[in-house]
């Protein structure tokens, strides 16, 4: 028998779950996250490498540490906004060259100096990386933010046809990070514009990409509405320069202090506001998204599949220019725990 001949100790290595970039090409600098136990406790190591790459950097922080660095968990890869207003994957390629690399990494766009983000994560109980790691999740479960990895990312960076929108995070007035929105890319570079999170949920729909829970909130009246997706429904009429987003959206109602839905008048009049509350945001989300030449709605791929004589190879400047509307049709099935 061969035995263990690939066996890789932990104890033998400093084991990495995050790790960071700010700076550029020929200026880079870079921070690595990893647990380190005492006698007493468990805490965590940042380690900091300058270089003019990113494997250069990380054989600068190699000076640093007693132990070789091993990056096969890392959880999640944090990347500085000015960063990542270059090419992407530029700090992404060694990643995919070594075989001990996770393809299961989050990535998220960072405002602001890198470091604080890191610090932060020295007061946690589990790891740097599973601390952004379930963070990022969260929200993706929500419906917040596109789920993506390293590996789904790195298929829209090579894709002519649609645009990323990575999570953006930014540190909170109480030194905590906190999820700004969602950080929109043209091809394989930060356009500086971004979504909010309520924005980041209409984007999730009109993707067809919900998460486990989608809720939209508005105050109807003077009343709060609040209303969780329990099926959705896209389809896409695609013509030469005009492509409309017909939705079909059932709603499951979480908060509505005024009731009387048993009434079919007061149901239908509520239903009539939010297809227009959401239709209007929508219009506004597809204008910044054009304004960013972004197509995180991935129309592009259903253009190039089924229209191919109208999908062009800029298509990201194409997309700008299309008129795009989407019609949302809602239907209330559930208005309580008993209906």
């Amino acid at each position: 028998m061969a035995g263990c001949w690939d066996e890789r100790l932990y104890k033998n290595s400093s084991v990495v779950s995050l790790t960071g970039f700010e700076g550029e090409i020929g200026k880079l600098t870079a921070y690595y996250a990893y647990p380190e136990a005492t006698t007493t406790e468990m805490k965590t190591v940042i380690i900091t490498g300058n270089g003019v790459s990113p494997r250069d950097v990380r054989q600068d922080a190699e000076l640093n540490v007693e132990q070789t660095m091993d990056l096969s968990v890392l959880s999640t890869i944090l990347i500085s906004e000015k960063t990542a207003e270059d090419d992407i994957y530029k700090y992404l390629d060694g990643y995919f060259r070594d075989a001990n690399s996770p393809i299961t990494s989050k990535l998220a766009i960072i405002q602001g100096d890198l470091k604080p983000f890191f610090e932060v994560s020295e007061d946690k109980q589990s790891t740097a990386g599973e601390y952004y790691d379930r963070f990022i999740t969260s929200l993706e479960e929500n419906s917040m933010v596109i789920p993506y990895t390293l590996q789904t990312a790195s298929t829209i960076i090579f894709e002519d046809a649609q645009d990323l929108a990575l999570p953006y995070l930014k540190m909170g007035e109480e030194k905590h990070p906190k999820a700004e929105g969602m950080a929109l890319f043209s091809g394989r570079s930060f356009t500086g514009k971004t979504l909010t999170i309520d924005e980041g949920v209409l984007l999730n729909i009109l993707n067809d990409s919900l998460g486990f829970a989608t809720r939209i909130s508005y105050l109807y009246e003077d009343s709060p509405v609040t209303v969780r997706i329990n099926k959705s429904k896209r389809k896409l009429n695609i013509s030469e320069n005009k492509i409309e987003i017909p939705l079909k959206l059932e709603f499951i109602l979480s908060e509505f202090p005024d009731d009387n839905l048993d009434k079919t008048s007061v149901k239908k009049e509520l239903e009539q506001f939010l297809e227009k509350e959401i239709e209007k945001d929508m219009k506004e989300v597809i204008k910044k998204l054009q304004e960013a030449n972004c197509d995180a709605i991935g129309l592009g791929r259903s253009v190039r599949a089924f229209h191919p004589e109208w999908f062009k190879k800029d298509w990201s400047e194409h997309f700008s220019t299309l008129d795009i509307s989407p019609k949302v049709d809602v239907e209330i099935v559930k208005t309580g725990i008993l209906e």
